[in-house]
């Protein structure tokens, strides 16, 4: 575990570093998280560690089992097709709404950016760089419609979101299909038509997910793992 511990509090330099090695797909659904291995590894004491665990618990990237242990979180069938893809759906189309015509030049181009950057990462194979990439052209989505209350919601799930692109990225191996799927939808945008670009964004929210959630875990295996 490669982690940098900078001179900013240590529980939440610990804890980025942790986030890290999942959202980069070094630590795997399922794998064990323990104190000792980290404080070790990073030659800190062992308090740190467990308020940095804590705090990932809390924000729902770590399962900690009361006198058991703690193991990385897993993304189910369940809870992408119940939750968030309807919850995504929900919001960002609603975002849409209020900021679409407000959007300017400005906006498209750091759609346009986005789009750029993701087709680079494709090049390269770059999946963690494409993840962020993707939470980037969504989020700019929900940042655009000024609404606080949006915002922090989306902020609540954000992670879930992290942990569902990371397992089912890696396990589809098919950026450059991503990619084409944002340009499509950046130019639904485009036309200037409310209802098509609401449209197009419900059709991409779901043609990039629905396919590919056989590829996650369902709800019951995951339960015979514990």
């Amino acid at each position: 575990m490669d982690i940098n511990i900078k001179k900013s509090s240590l529980k939440y330099q610990i804890a980025e570093g942790i986030k890290k090695e999942i959202f980069q797909g070094n630590l795997d659904p399922g794998d064990k998280v323990t104190e000792n291995y980290i404080a070790k590894k990073l030659e800190v004491s062992r308090g740190p560690v467990r308020e940095a665990i804590q705090l990932l618990v809390m924000e729902g990237l770590l399962v900690s089992v009361t006198y058991k242990e703690t193991r990385v979180s897993s993304i189910t069938t369940e809870e992408v097709t119940e939750l968030l893809i309807p919850m995504r759906i929900n919001m960002e189309t609603f975002a849409l709404k209020k900021a679409y015509s407000s959007w300017n030049e400005r906006h498209f181009e750091k759609f346009d950016e986005l789009v750029d950057k993701m087709k680079r990462a494709t090049i390269f194979n770059d999946m963690p760089l494409f993840n962020e990439i993707d939470l980037q052209f969504h989020e700019l989505i929900i940042v655009s419609s000024n609404m606080n209350n949006l915002a922090h919601l989306w902020a609540g799930i954000l992670n879930r979101i992290r942990l569902h692109f990371v397992h089912q990225n890696r396990l589809s191996l098919d950026l450059q299909k991503f990619t084409d799927e944002h340009e499509i939808l950046l130019n639904t945008f485009k036309t200037g038509d409310l209802e098509t670009a609401v449209q197009g964004l419900r059709d991409h929210i779901i043609n990039t997910n629905m396919p590919r959630v056989e590829l996650l875990p369902d709800q019951e295996n995951e339960h015979n793992k514990e």
